[in-house]
């Protein structure tokens, strides 16, 4: 009778320790949901689970499939072993050896085809994606060359299919404009060392390696500011080698395209009415040696794969970027001044402060700093720096109209 009892008492137990353990596995899980929820995307600018275009559709739907498939593996092994150790549990009562399952065939074989069927789900889907996604990298309508530098990033705005294949034209540094629910390809060149380009939001991470060109495909489903960087170790400044890729509506893409492509106000700086010849600051050959700077005589315009890697941006429109250094300074005259005296304060190592700054070849005064700066400031165009919420006020006071021309068209 007390052995019965005592078994019966042990029963009892083993029921309410499992269903403390469902109750608490249940209250986790919702826990879990509702804590995945929290927090606005416009404060999770690098997250990889607010897609804005359809490759990061697809990527994140990956992710939704290997999450609950992990999940479903993981809840059910928890759950087994619980239930397991409290079910058959060894009993003071117990004096004999419980019986062995070693060799046992049938559980063997379950828990090798459980995993192949779980890795087959996931074989599948991810096979299609890309295959889907090389697809699209050989059927873009606008093509973007990117070139990886050390430590920033050079855009190139080529071919749009749209306009019969003619190329656009553009090239910027660290900031680029592409246009909503268009399929744009990036191609990847390098002519350093490997990086990684990764825009979490809008795509994966794809190296770029010296000697090989890789492509992919961007297809923004709205509008907005994305953000991104290198995700691969190159070097001393590897974290801030950092750019940001803007979406806006079609018109709006070509009056930027237009507005970058317009010959700066030079009304101010030439030396006669109507010459055309602009007066640069007196030190202005020495950024020439590794920048290029349109209208300026005896410019390298190395860009590209054909620069060398320590060849810095082009500086035509310098003071219509709203960031330079690789989205680690804001551009504002007194910041460019701080950079032109001193870039290695700024950013140890870059190649600009292996010429320019205290000791070295190069030194500013406080003068001729203010003179670049000027200079830099008053070379955008009449109307004024166009950013793709508006105008870009950080250059100065915002113009009183719009240029007169707001038809969208790559033709400048």
């Amino acid at each position: 009778m007390d052995e019965q009892r005592h078994n019966r008492q042990e029963g009892s137990a083993s029921k309410r320790g499992i269903a403390k353990l469902l109750s608490f596995g249940a209250l986790s899980l919702f826990a879990m949901l509702v804590l995945s929820a929290c927090g606005p995307d416009g404060e999770k600018p690098y997250s990889t689970v607010s897609p804005a275009s359809t490759q990061a559709d697809d990527i994140h739907s990956l992710y939704k499939l290997v999450f609950w498939l992990s999940l479903v593996v993981f809840v059910g092994v928890q759950f087994a072993i619980v239930y397991l150790s409290l079910r058959y549990r060894r009993k003071k009562s117990d004096t004999k050896r419980p019986p062995q399952v070693h060799g046992h065939k049938q559980l063997e074989l379950v828990w090798t085809i459980i995993p192949a069927v779980v890795l087959l789900i996931l074989l599948v889907p991810t096979l299609n994606i890309l295959f889907d996604h090389d697809a699209q990298a050989r059927e873009g309508t606008l093509q973007v060359d990117v070139y990886g530098k050390q430590w920033w990033w050079e855009f190139h705005l080529g071919e749009d299919q749209v306009q019969d294949g003619a190329s656009l034209d553009v090239v910027t540094a660290n900031e680029i404009v592409i246009p909503v629910n268009r399929n744009t390809v990036f191609n990847l060149r390098s002519n350093n060392v490997i990086h990684s380009f990764w825009v979490p939001q809008l795509g994966g991470k794809l190296d770029v390696i010296p000697g090989h060109v890789n492509s992919f495909a961007i297809t923004p489903t709205r509008t907005g500011e994305f953000y991104g960087e290198c995700a691969e170790f190159c070097g001393a400044q590897h974290a801030w080698m950092r750019f940001k890729i803007t979406v806006v509506e079609e018109d709006e893409f070509y009056a930027w395209v237009n507005n970058w492509r317009t010959s700066p106000a030079v009304s101010a700086n030439q030396q006669e009415e109507g010459s055309g010849v602009i007066q640069a600051p007196q030190k202005f050959s020495v950024c020439l040696s590794c920048h290029t700077y349109n209208g300026a005589e005896n410019s390298k315009a190395l860009t590209g794969i054909n620069a060398y890697a320590n060849y810095g941006p082009d500086l035509t429109m310098l003071a219509c970027r709203e960031t330079f250094a690789a989205g680690m300074m804001e551009m504002t005259p007194e910041n460019l001044k701080q950079w032109l005296l001193d870039p290695d304060s700024i950013k140890p190592g870059n190649y600009m402060s292996t010429m320019i700054g205290p000791g070295m070849a190069v030194e500013f005064t406080e003068e001729e700093a203010d003179e670049f700066v000027e200079f830099f400031f008053s070379m955008i165009p009449e109307g004024g720096c166009m950013s793709p919420d508006g105008w870009n006020v950080s250059t100065g006071d915002a113009p009183a109209a719009t240029p007169e021309s707001t038809e969208a068209t790559p033709a400048a």
